[in-house]
């Protein structure tokens, strides 16, 4: 069987590579993997083994015609600061969006996840634009009780969302999150982010799933104020941010630890709130930057971590008897790789998806 062009593509911008690099790895030329990629010749047997191997994945993925593009690519949502970000690190970002999906489909293919809650679709068009009344009713229809909550990657795996935390190739990017038909919404998060910017983070990404079907030009600003209303509902933290003043950093502190919200998000919510001036919104900044709270803050949040793909995986060890060689052809990656990327087997105790055969 001959490799898929655009899988070969996908695999390589994946990796961050040129079509040079990718060349030279493999002992092929440049001008043999352009034609190969701009579908002017097949490649088969033993060069499709070189570029495999190269590229470190199997040859069942190179061959996979499975490739979402088009709307897809349009409803890839990003957490990110565009200046950031190269045309090269998008390109990747999305690369490994794509083969995220492929892997999760290959997990999920046979398993049926019955859960209490769901995501529900609700277009921000027909809101008005009203992302915080957004927030509230999908807290509200997931029956989140009021205050603080206590896990937001355990709230996610209960709606069904499958979370993969790993590196992206960037620190300009958080996440990036998709909705493809017919699959679970997906969220990748950049590892290494401290628990209340991943909490924060996988907010964002959760506004965009249910509110965009399609971007817009407001999409980050609407997702940053969902996230904020979902982790501090106006009602219950209003209270809590009036009368705030620079000399308050201890009290944010304790409200840090209570709502596991950054100091830094705090100000943005009083902010928001009209609680604070735009004279003090910059004392507090200018006091953040002081402190050096900006890159790292105090005050450390008990960890979170995402189980719906442990669960799933699991449950094909111990009722199908899959060996980890056997999930990783599923997920079409190398062995090593995969347990690098999906086996945890971290002991985690709280409660699982029922998650049963298909």
């Amino acid at each position: 069987m001959a490799a898929n062009r655009a899988m070969v593509t996908l695999v390589r911008e994946a990796k961050g590579w040129s079509q040079s690099e990718l060349a030279e790895k493999a002992g092929l030329t440049q001008g043999y993997l352009s034609k190969v990629e701009n579908g002017l010749t097949e490649m088969r047997g033993d060069r499709l083994e070189a570029v495999a191997a190269a590229l470190n994945c199997p040859v069942a993925l190179l061959e996979n015609t499975d490739v979402q593009r088009g709307l897809e690519v349009s409803c890839l949502f990003h957490r990110r600061r565009k200046s950031r970000v190269t045309v090269g690190a998008a390109k990747r970002i999305e690369a490994i969006s794509h083969l995220t999906q492929l892997t999760v489909n290959g997990l999920l293919n046979g398993v049926d996840m019955s859960t209490d809650i769901t995501v529900d679709r609700m277009d921000i068009d027909d809101y008005d634009g009203d992302a915080e009344e957004i927030a509230r009713l999908t807290r509200a229809k997931w029956r989140v009780p009021s205050g603080p909550i206590r896990d937001v990657l355990g709230l996610l795996d209960t709606a069904g969302i499958v979370v993969v935390i790993r590196p992206v190739g960037t620190a300009g990017q958080d996440a990036f999150s998709s909705w493809p038909p017919r699959h679970p919404p997906l969220m990748v998060i950049n590892n290494g982010l401290p628990v209340d910017r991943l909490r924060f983070t996988a907010c964002h990404e959760l506004g965009h799933i249910t509110m965009h079907v399609v971007p817009n030009e407001e999409q980050e600003d609407q997702a940053n104020r969902f996230a904020a209303e979902f982790l501090m509902p106006a009602d219950e933290i209003r209270p809590q941010l009036r009368g705030l003043t620079t000399r308050d950093f201890n009290k944010l502190l304790g409200l840090k630890a209570e709502w596991r919200v950054s100091v830094a998000a705090l100000i943005q919510r009083a902010k928001s709130l009209d609680l604070i001036s735009d004279r003090q919104f910059r004392e507090f900044r200018v006091k953040l930057s002081q402190l050096g709270w900006h890159s790292a803050e105090p005050g450390r949040l008990p960890d979170e971590e995402p189980q719906l793909l442990d669960d799933v995986i699991a449950r094909h060890r111990t009722e199908h008897g899959y060996t980890d060689e056997e999930l990783a052809t599923v997920g079409l990656m190398l062995p090593d790789n995969f347990r690098r990327r999906y086996l945890h087997d971290n002991g985690d105790t709280r409660p699982q998806l029922r998650v049963v055969s298909s």
